[in-house]
């Protein structure tokens, strides 16, 4: 399609008076406008070009974008002063943290709050007056520069002494630990602090330095040469020997303890060899936090627990009991082991399904069996010469009777039982078989795991077993290329 002549015709004029005079053009092209442009660094956009941001050209009355608009109307606000050098904000800004304007007398934000009292403070601080200052600077005390001492490690301020002054103790900075000590102990004037002598040409007399350090004045003279020589405890902590420790079980004179058998084998293992206590027990308090509450309950029994159960089972009287708890010792038959001290104790297996005249009879057999008189006997007269698994064996049947009961263990014993299961370093399923054979129940699996996982020995051994692994399944693998 050919255009007309008179649009040519504007075209090349347009194009022309782009070329001549860009200020004073008229068309309506962007080409040209854009042609046209000039910088214009510090003057303010149009407010259509600055939302939109465009490209604008600052020309009056009709910028280059808004020209092709003629809906929006082309218009110029003035920036706000970007800075208010040495013009503070106003009281209410400052504390608000507000961009405050500065106008005068009632800025934006207590105008639009309609507050009446803007208050402009100056940052200047407050001079003090000449006056003050020559005061304050005739009060100070002027540094000795004549004395032959280093005047900043004492104060000749005098005191209660005869001469008007006292003495200081002087530490030398660089000497022994062991010196400090014995000056510390014996404080003696030193001679910086007497008047010095006579020197010609230099005056007699010692000015007082500045109150460097307010120190009490020490005892006279006389009190100190009586007094005998005393060198001070000095506290060291030195580390535990922790390779040749032993295991120490735990015990209380309200619980039953272990069989003897156990805890003379607990007190010959070394310490080094076994988890860390403390380790274990918050290993299995958050075992126990994790475990939901009716199995929280009666999964690890605390002395403070365990001796309350105890009690309500020697009694025969459980009702002030939790619910819980109740129908845990009735389902289990729970039974009270000991006359004397607190432990609980429940029929194996074996002898569950027995009367309750036979477990009575039982549960006095094992009562019996636990007094240390009737217990020396039979581990007295062991005949022959055994090993010294065969002597444990023997040692915990004898203590615990005839093995119709499993005795529970209070929390602290855990960790006991399961060293003394875990004393050959076998696994898991080992140590359970252990604690069977030991007759302790409330032990479970999860807690003879944790303990193994956390045994250092058997830590070493796998990761050496790993690693041997490791490096046969490469040497072989060398080997067959």
């Amino acid at each position: 399609m050919a255009e007309s002549q008179d649009d040519v015709v504007s075209v090349g004029d347009v194009s022309d008076d782009a070329r001549t005079a860009p200020q004073n053009t008229s068309n309506n092209s962007p080409v040209s406008a854009d042609s046209a442009w000039t910088s214009r660094r510090g003057k303010a956009r149009c407010d259509s070009c600055r939302l939109r941001n465009l490209k604008c050209d600052r020309i009056l009355p009709t910028c280059n974008q808004c020209r092709w608009t003629p809906v929006t109307e082309c218009t110029y606000t003035p920036l706000p002063t970007p800075a208010h050098r040495g013009v503070p904000r106003c009281d209410r800004c400052r504390e608000s943290n507000l961009k405050c304007d500065r106008a005068a007398p009632v800025c934006q934000y207590c105008r639009e709050s309609n507050i009446t009292d803007c208050r402009y403070t100056p940052k200047k601080r407050a001079r003090p007056s000449s006056d003050s200052h020559q005061s304050a600077s005739a009060s100070r005390v002027p540094y000795n520069t004549q004395a032959q001492s280093a005047s900043f490690m004492f104060t000749n301020i005098s005191g209660p002494g005869e001469n008007g002054s006292y003495s200081r103790t002087f530490f030398n900075e660089t000497a022994p630990s062991t010196s400090r000590i014995d000056l510390g102990a014996h404080p003696r004037p030193m001679d910086v602090d007497r008047p010095l002598s006579g020197f010609p040409g230099r005056p007699t007399t010692v000015s007082e330095g500045p109150p460097l350090a307010l120190l009490p004045a020490p005892a006279p003279a006389s009190h100190l040469v009586s007094l005998p020589f005393q060198q001070p405890f000095i506290s060291h902590s030195f580390p535990e020997p922790n390779q040749n420790s032993r295991l120490k079980p735990w015990s209380h004179p309200s619980f039953c303890a272990l069989p003897d058998a156990v805890v003379q084998r607990l007190a010959g293992i070394k310490s080094s060899e076994m988890p860390n206590r403390d380790e274990f027990d918050r290993v299995l308090e958050d075992f126990l936090a994790r475990l939901q509450s009716d199995l929280r309950e009666t999964a690890c029994l605390a002395p403070e627990k365990y001796a309350t159960i105890a009690n309500c089972l020697s009694r025969n009287d459980i009702t002030r009991l939790s619910e819980r708890i109740r129908a845990w010792a009735t389902c289990h038959r729970l039974s009270s082991g000991a006359d004397t001290v607190n432990l609980i104790v429940a029929p194996r297996d074996s002898y569950f399904l027995a009367s309750p005249e036979e477990q009575a009879r039982f549960l006095q057999e094992y009562r019996g069996a636990l007094d240390p008189r009737s217990r020396a006997a039979p581990l007295a007269s062991s005949p022959g010469q055994k090993s010294s698994s065969e002597k444990d064996n023997n040692a915990i049947s004898n203590a615990d009777g005839q093995q119709q009961f499993e005795r529970i263990p209070v929390q602290p014993q855990i960790y006991d039982c399961l060293a003394y299961a875990h004393r050959g370093h076998a696994s898991s399923v080992a140590v359970m078989m252990e604690i069977r054979r030991m007759s302790v129940s409330g032990i479970t699996w999860p807690m003879a795991e944790m303990f193994v996982g956390l045994c250092p020995l058997c830590n070493v051994v796998t990761k050496g077993g790993s690693a041997l692994a490791t490096k046969g399944s490469t040497n072989l693998g060398a080997a067959a290329r």
